[in-house]
C-alpha cells in the first residue's frame, strides 16, 4: 500500500513539472510555404518589430520550416519593474500617429489595449502604451505594419478602371489610398509611382516597398506594395478576384517584375 502510494504522489509530482513546463514554455509558429513575418504578427497580434527583436532577426526573410517564437518566455521572476506598460500623458499637438511612431508600436495597438473607437485624442488625456522593447528610431516599421494592415483589410474589393476608393481599385488607385492614410500622396499611375523614392535591390526589399511590373511589355503599368518573404498585395484584375496576395518568386509576376522602390523612410 505504501509502494503505490509513493508511486501516485510521485505521478502526481512529475505531471505538475511538465505542466508548469508547457505553461512557462514561449509560444511559436512554424513558417508555411507563402508566409511573410507581417503575415504572422498581424495574425499573431503582434509587431514585425517586437517578433524580429525577439528571434534576433535581421531581415524579414524566412525559410519554410522555420520556428517564430511570437512572445518572450516568461520566467517566475515579475517582471513588470523591467518591462513595464508605459503611461503616456497626451501632450498638445499630439496624435495616435504620432505616440505610435514614437513608441515603437501601431495606432490600432493603443486603441485596442486603451479601448479607443476614434483616433481624436484631447491633451491630458492618458494612454496606457505596450511595452516593445526599443522602439523604431526612424518609425518606418510601424509605418509599414500599419500600411499593410489596412491594405489587407481591403482584401476581395474589386478590380475597377481608374477606381481609387474602398469601393473599388485599379493597381494604382490601391497604392494611392493605402499610402494617403499613413500621409503619404502618391501620383495617380504606376508609371509615375515609380519615379517615386529611391530604388531598391530586389534582395534588399523591406515590407512596404512599392513592386513595378511590365505586364504589357512596355512601359511600368502595374503596381504592389511589398509585403515581404517574395508576397505583394495589389489589385490585379477583375478575372483574379481584385485585391489578392501575389508572389514575386515564381509564374506571371515574376516574369513581369521591374523593380521596386522605397518611400517609406
Amino acid at each position: 500500500m505504501k509502494i503505490i502510494a509513493r508511486s501516485f504522489i510521485l505521478s502526481c509530482f512529475l505531471v505538475c513539472i511538465f505542466v508548469c513546463t508547457a505553461a512557462a514554455s514561449p509560444e511559436t509558429y512554424t513558417v508555411q510555404k507563402g508566409d511573410s513575418l507581417w503575415m504572422i504578427a498581424h495574425h499573431n497580434g503582434v509587431t514585425v518589430e517586437n517578433l524580429m527583436a525577439i528571434n534576433g532577426l535581421t531581415s524579414d526573410s524566412l525559410q519554410v520550416g522555420q520556428v517564430i517564437v511570437l512572445e518572450e518566455e516568461q520566467t517566475d521572476t515579475d517582471n513588470s519593474s523591467v518591462n513595464p506598460d508605459i503611461v503616456y500623458v497626451v501632450q498638445a499637438g499630439d496624435s495616435l500617429l504620432s505616440i505610435a511612431r514614437q513608441h515603437g508600436t501601431t495606432v490600432e495597438e493603443i486603441k485596442r489595449i486603451n479601448q479607443l473607437s476614434t483616433e481624436v485624442v484631447n491633451p491630458g488625456v492618458e494612454l496606457i502604451i505596450r511595452y516593445q522593447g526599443n522602439p523604431s528610431r526612424s518609425g518606418s516599421t510601424v509605418e509599414a505594419a500599419r500600411l499593410l494592415e489596412m491594405a489587407s483589410k481591403h482584401l476581395g474589393t474589386p478590380y475597377r478602371y481608374r477606381g481609387q476608393s474602398p469601393g473599388g481599385f485599379d493597381c494604382s488607385g490601391f497604392a494611392k489610398y493605402n499610402f494617403s492614410q499613413i500621409g503619404i500622396n502618391l501620383p495617380r499611375t504606376a508609371a509615375e509611382q515609380a519615379a517615386m523614392g529611391t530604388a531598391v535591390a530586389r534582395e534588399e526589399l523591406l515590407p512596404g516597398d512599392l513592386l513595378y511590373f511590365r505586364c504589357g511589355g512596355g512601359g511600368i503599368d502595374h503596381v504592389g506594395i511589398y509585403v515581404g518573404n517574395n508576397q505583394f498585395i495589389h489589385s490585379s484584375s477583375p478575372r483574379s478576384g481584385g485585391v489578392i496576395y501575389s508572389s514575386i518568386a515564381e509564374g506571371y509576376y515574376a516574369r513581369t517584375y521591374a523593380g521596386a522602390r522605397r518611400i517609406l523612410r
